[in-house]
C-alpha cells in the first residue's frame, strides 16, 4: 500500500509531458449527520458544483447514506448519490450525463494529543448508461483547533485532507490511478449544530494519458450534526 500511494503522489504531481488545464471552480456543500442511535446514523449531502468560479455548472450531486458506529474509533456506511456532470472546461464530457451511485465505507478515528486524524476507503458503483464502473477512494483527514475561548470551546480550527481514486474494473486498462483532491480550510463552528467551512482544493485528474485537469477550487461547507438521542430523552 505505502508503495502505491508513493506511485500515485510521484506520477501526479511530476507527469508534465500531458496538456494539463489550468481551471478555476467553486463548490458549495451542505453536510448533515443525524445520530439517530448509540449506532446508527443518517448521513446526507448536497453539493453545487461551480466552473469559471461560479458562472458554469460543473456538477451536481446528492447523497443520503447511514452509517454504523461499530466501535468508538471505527465506523461503517453505506448510502446512495445521485449526480449529474456536465460539460466544462478545457476537456469537456461530451453530453450532460447521470450517475447513480451506490458507496460503501469504512472509518478509523484517532486522535494525537489536539489533532483528531481519521483514515479510510470509500468503494463507489458508478451505474452509467452503458456501464458500471467501479472506483476506490483512499482517504486521510485531520483537523485541529487553532483559536479556542477561555472555555475551551473552538472559535477556529484548521482541517487538512487528501483523497487518491483508484479506478478499479476493466475499464481502467490497468491505468488505475485516475484523481487525486487535497483540501485544506479553516473550520468556523456558528453554534453547536452547524461548522463553516473555508478553504482551497487542488482536483488532479488524469482523463486521458495526454489530457489532464488541475482545478483549483474555492470551497464552502456547512456541516449540520445533530444528536437525536438527546431529544428523545427529553420528551
Amino acid at each position: 500500500m505505502k508503495k502505491t500511494l508513493v506511485v500515485v503522489f510521484v506520477f501526479s504531481f511530476l507527469n508534465g509531458n500531458a496538456q494539463k488545464a489550468d481551471q478555476f471552480n467553486s463548490w458549495w456543500y451542505y453536510s448533515g449527520k443525524y445520530q439517530l442511535t448509540e449506532k446508527f446514523n443518517l448521513e446526507t449531502l448536497y453539493s453545487w458544483s461551480r466552473h469559471n468560479f461560479v458562472k458554469d455548472w460543473q456538477q451536481s450531486k446528492l447523497r443520503l447514506g447511514t452509517s454504523y458506529d461499530h466501535l468508538k474509533n471505527i465506523s461503517f456506511g453505506a448510502g446512495y448519490e445521485w449526480v449529474v456532470l456536465f460539460p466544462y472546461g478545457a476537456h469537456p464530457v461530451p453530453t450532460k450525463r447521470t450517475e447513480h451511485r451506490i458507496y460503501e465505507y469504512f472509518t478509523i478515528k484517532n486522535k494525537i494529543k489536539k489533532v483528531s486524524v481519521n483514515y479510510g476507503m470509500l468503494l463507489e458503483q458508478r451505474i452509467m448508461k452503458d456501464r458500471t464502473r467501479h472506483r476506490l477512494r483512499l482517504v486521510f483527514s485531520a483537523k485541529t483547533p487553532i483559536i479556542r475561548s477561555k472555555e475551551g470551546k473552538t472559535i477556529i480550527g484548521l482541517s487538512f485532507s487528501n483523497q487518491v481514486f483508484l479506478d478499479v474494473d476493466k475499464y481502467a486498462n490497468n491505468k488505475n490511478f485516475s484523481q487525486n483532491r487535497i483540501y485544506g480550510a479553516f473550520d468556523i463552528p456558528l453554534n453547536n449544530a452547524l461548522t463553516l467551512s473555508i478553504g482551497y482544493m487542488n482536483q488532479y485528474i488524469i482523463i486521458k494519458e495526454n489530457r489532464i485537469e488541475n482545478n483549483h477550487t474555492f470551497m464552502v461547507k456547512l456541516s449540520h450534526k445533530i444528536d437525536f438521542r438527546n431529544k428523545k430523552k427529553s420528551l
